[in-house]
């Protein structure tokens, strides 16, 4: 392994206090199915979604690839993504500061517990939240909503990750 790899990734420290570790149950490699509507017609497409403890345990990291490696000569899409995100637990706020990046975008968020989600507010857009939910252990959801104006909540697209064993 080279330096670069040896000083990014990292095993669990007690940076990130237990009770704080939200992001654990996602560390690994999942297969992934993305839902939404694209030029007007519903849209599945598969892809994969890896994540790591980085930093020497102060975050969690992922790539973001949709389509997949597998796929995306058979199935490929003129919107797909290669993407990351950086998770640094905020001590002082008791939150997750999170970037995430493609070749066309770049995101920040502030991630918070309810109950059992993990939701993440996009901080430089009104009402737009990324939600994780639903985890058992071999599978999450993820989603992509916006709160509308009228007080609906539409959702964009969503993800069911199973665990790539």
């Amino acid at each position: 392994m080279d330096t670069f790899s040896k000083a990014l990734l990292s095993e669990k420290t007690d940076r990130i206090p237990d009770e704080f570790d939200w992001f654990e149950p996602l560390i690994g490699d999942w297969d992934c199915d993305y839902y939404d509507e694209y030029a007007g017609q519903k849209r599945h497409v598969k892809g994969e979604w890896i994540f790591r403890r980085v930093l020497e345990g102060t975050g969690v990291q992922d790539i973001f690839i949709f389509p997949s490696r597998n796929t995306k000569d058979e199935n490929p899409q003129p919107d797909g993504e290669y993407g990351t995100s950086i998770r640094m637990f905020n001590k002082s706020d008791k939150c997750y500061d999170v970037v995430y990046t493609c070749d066309h975008v770049m995101k920040r968020l502030c991630f918070k517990k309810e109950n059992d989600r993990l939701v993440g507010k996009v901080l430089d857009e009104k009402a737009t939240f990324w939600v994780f939910s639903d985890f058992t252990g071999d599978s999450f959801r993820w989603e992509y909503i916006q709160n509308m104006e009228d007080g609906t909540k539409k959702l964009v697209c969503h993800i069911i990750g199973k665990k790539n064993s």
